[in-house]
């Protein structure tokens, strides 16, 4: 939305960011700056890397000098409705707290494990909900399902998920196995481990599907996160057997991506197999990249 009150003419304005600064602020701290920087200066779980304090402090100074707020001048209608939703589920957690009937004891340790903000609170939100066990993994595979709570302008910084996950990993529930699989790729780097750990933390249901998701047909992306996923399960033997026999049933040059993760998962191969891998690498049509991942395999077995 383009701002036309001359008070911020003498103000540069990157929408894009400052956007993002003021609907961040006003989802997560009642609109207050004063708030907001308390928590960056203190590098609370929920800082966003991308915001500058010295740009949160250059908003902050701009309304002060202006005395209006600038979310109604810039934030678009949709944007002004996405922090509304966030703000409605802030409402909806915090008055879970106060309902004491039992029905009502899953959601609060959801609303708790989505709303602790520091190391300590995290820590004893899952241990709490793990000791629930069976009761509340339903619960729990909801919130890793949720496209609402990845996003970190929702409770819990978009990190709710990654706990719930973890939660999951933990009580070892073979029912979380799907949708932990079907996470695979949908983060960044850290997010992605962090669902890989709680399948690799449930341990043989987990590694059974996805051994018979890597080997099935026609090949898709389901093949190639399966294999992300077994790495995990590297140290494996049946799990490097595996990779191995599937390296020699594809055409390396054409899943390129899906051979590099079942190379990487062949650090487990029982000696009398390690020479199949290594004979990879001889092949005329074996790509380079997948030839110097081999290697790297290699040097794990001295």
């Amino acid at each position: 939305m383009q701002n036309s009150d001359e008070d911020f003419d003498e103000y540069p304005i990157s929408y894009s960011i400052d956007n993002a600064i003021l609907m961040h602020r006003d989802a997560h701290f009642g609109g207050d700056f004063a708030i907001m920087l308390d928590y960056y200066k203190k590098e609370g779980k929920g800082v966003n890397k991308e915001f500058e304090i010295s740009r949160i402090e250059e908003l902050n100074e701009m309304e002060k000098t202006t005395g209006k707020n600038l979310s109604p001048l810039l934030l678009s209608g949709v944007e002004a409705e996405k922090v509304s939703h966030s703000k409605s589920l802030y409402k909806d957690l915090r008055e879970l707290f106060e309902k004491t009937e039992a029905k009502s004891k899953i959601p609060r340790l959801i609303a708790d494990l989505i709303l602790a903000d520091d190391d300590k609170e995290i820590s004893e939100a899952i241990q709490r909900a793990i000791a629930e066990k069976g009761n509340i993994v339903q619960a729990l595979i909801d919130l890793v399902r949720s496209e609402d709570f990845y996003d970190p302008l929702f409770p819990g910084y978009g990190q709710a998920p990654l706990r719930a996950a973890e939660c999951l990993g933990l009580i070892g529930d073979k029912r979380a196995i799907i949708s932990l699989f079907e996470s695979i790729g949908t983060g960044d780097f850290f997010n992605e481990d962090m669902i890989l750990n709680a399948l690799h933390a449930i341990g043989e249901p987990s590694k059974a599907f996805l051994l018979k998701v890597v080997h099935g047909h026609p090949i898709t992306m389901d093949n190639e996160q399966a294999a992300v996923a077994l790495v995990k399960f590297k140290e494996d033997p049946e799990v490097s057997t595996a990779c191995l026999n599937m390296l020699k049933e594809i055409d390396l040059k054409k899943y390129m991506p899906l051979a590099t993760y079942l190379v990487l998962a062949c650090e487990g191969l029982p000696s009398h197999l390690q020479k199949e891998l290594l004979s990879l690498m001889e092949r005329p049509s074996t790509p380079k990249s997948i030839s110097l991942d081999i290697k790297e395999v290699a040097k794990s077995w001295k």
